[in-house]
């Protein structure tokens, strides 16, 4: 749940939403000012809006290939009338970004309006078998990406909602390197160290989707913000616009199902969601539709993700055309506008003719006869059973069980693991580390493609650097990777493993 929670919070800090771009409204200029570094920069835009953003007015100007430079007013010093530029193409974008990444490291499927590009953790060895690997698995990802697109155009069909085609190519950039992925996450973003708890991202300013590789094995995480992606390209809302994050984060869970299996919309009820609904903190939906706020930050936050699909989900099927009608008016909303919580919640209220706490109400009774009625069979929740947890990092899935029969005996351990790389065999170092600071470890050189390997089992007695021992209550994986022939590989295979460092922190409990 957790993971959920810190994928969609992003979202949030990077301002996500959506526009649709008319060319005749927006004049092309070159621009002329002053960034961060005291130089001069000239680029060739539109201008996409203005208005403040934390207190400081900026001008949001819009480059060719979609994204959007933030520049404050202050530090504009030219403006060139100019003909509208013409978008990038797909082509073109591809070549940028091989520039940008350089032609070792990078590689690329287009698929157009879309770009499905993968940034290596090193050059790869050369073979016309690896490489076909990596075409496969931009092929995959590719598919991918049509079929959200499919998906979203039907559900709007259905829903009556008008979409515009693509202004921009879409890319989508898969790291390899978790290392990489945060970087460029730090670079791009405000999350600073939280980007370490964040799987993907859509960001408004980019226009592109950011991912890790490991989480392109199902395609689950990408799949909540490919549908941000749609919304915010399609002409449903308009980027940096006051757009309601209850909407914006329901309408993405309603799509949420299987990963690249795309099995459900937001007017089918969605079997996580429901599930979940059944145990999530008891939130206001007035506060819900009014409160931004609701969605960061807290330890509610995820809680408040289950609300926005329950709500979302009673809208589309109680009040189809009220629904489209508050579509309507979020689509003609324009960037930097501003709206107060009340005015959030007074036009929900004006448009859908009812107020979100009567919905909430209702919304128990609907849900549990809709699932009568549709026969379905909720699946169970997520193992909580003791000594349990599932991980998924660094390029590999691991499954852990701990058993103890004292609190004063370190647990034994056993599971297993397995690579997830599409393309490379993987060196994996895995440690499991109590809150007592002692831990187990292993060491696993040569783990192929795809490949399961079980791990032996052991005791979690070796002692971490800080570590005391003694009684332990929690614990939880981690996991290390290094490619075939890098340094980091070579350390290990030398016997320089590691040794974690012991620091309290929040984990999975035990009981």
């Amino acid at each position: 749940m957790l993971n959920r929670v810190f994928r969609y919070i992003l979202s949030l800090f990077i301002f996500v939403s959506s526009y649709n771009l008319f060319s005749q409204n927006l004049q092309a200029d070159l621009f002329t000012y002053v960034d961060e570094s005291g130089q001069s920069v000239t680029v060739e835009a539109m201008l996409y809006g203005s208005g403040k953003r934390r207190g400081e007015m900026l001008h949001a100007l819009i480059l060719p290939d979609g994204s959007i430079r933030l520049v404050p007013q202050g530090k504009i010093k030219k403006r060139m009338l100019k003909e509208a530029p013409r978008p990038l193409t797909v082509q073109e974008m591809s070549e940028g970004l091989a520039t940008k990444f350089g032609t070792e490291k990078f590689r690329f499927h287009l698929q157009s309006p879309f770009l499905v590009g993968v940034v290596l953790a090193a050059p790869l060895d050369g073979t016309d078998r690896t490489e076909l690997r990596v075409k496969t698995f931009l092929e995959k990802a590719g598919r991918f990406l049509k079929n959200v697109e499919v998906i979203f155009e039907t559900y709007s069909k259905k829903m009556g909602i008008e979409l515009t085609d693509y202004e921009f190519p879409m890319a989508m950039l898969i790291f390899e390197s978790d290392d990489d992925f945060e970087a460029y996450a730090k670079e791009t973003t405000s999350l600073g160290a939280g980007v370490k708890n964040v799987l993907a991202y859509y960001s408004s300013v980019s226009n592109n989707l950011i991912l890790r590789m490991s989480e392109c094995s199902s395609f689950e995480t990408p799949l909540h913000e490919a549908i941000h992606l749609q919304t915010s390209n399609r002409g449903v809302v308009k980027r940096f616009a006051p757009i309601p994050t209850w909407f914006m984060e329901g309408i993405a869970t309603g799509f949420e199902g299987k990963g690249d299996r795309i099995n459900v919309s937001p007017e089918r009820i969605n079997s996580h969601y429901a599930l979940m609904s059944g145990v999530a903190e008891l939130l206001n939906w007035g506060e819900v539709v009014a409160l931004n706020g609701v969605f960061r930050g807290s330890i509610l936050s995820g809680d408040a993700y289950v609300h926005a699909w329950g709500l979302h989900w009673m809208l589309v099927n109680q009040y189809p055309k009220e629904y489209l009608t508050y579509v309507q008016s979020l689509s003609a909303k324009e960037p930097f506008e501003e709206s107060s919580p009340k005015q959030q919640y007074e036009e929900f209220v004006e448009i859908m003719k009812v107020r979100p706490e009567s919905l909430q109400l209702k919304f128990k009774v609907e849900l549990v006869q809709s699932i009568l009625k549709q026969k379905l069979k909720l699946p169970p929740l997520d193992d909580k059973t003791v000594h349990l947890e599932k991980h998924k990092q660094e390029m590999a899935i691991v499954k852990m069980t701990a058993t103890s029969y004292s609190r004063l005996a370190p647990p034994r351990i056993e599971g297993w693991l397995q690579n997830i790389s599409p393309f490379r065999p993987m060196t994996f170092h895995v440690t499991v580390q109590t809150n007592a600071g002692t831990y187990a470890e292993w060491y696993l050189p040569n783990v192929g493609i795809r490949k399961k390997i079980k791990l032996k089992p052991q005791n979690a007695k070796q002692l971490m650097q800080g570590g005391l021992g003694g009684n332990w209550k929690t614990y939880h994986v981690e996991v290390e990777s290094a490619y075939p022939n890098s340094k980091t590989a070579k350390e290990w295979a030398e016997g320089n493993l590691p040794v974690p460092v012991f620091y309290r922190r929040t984990t999975t409990p035990s009981n």
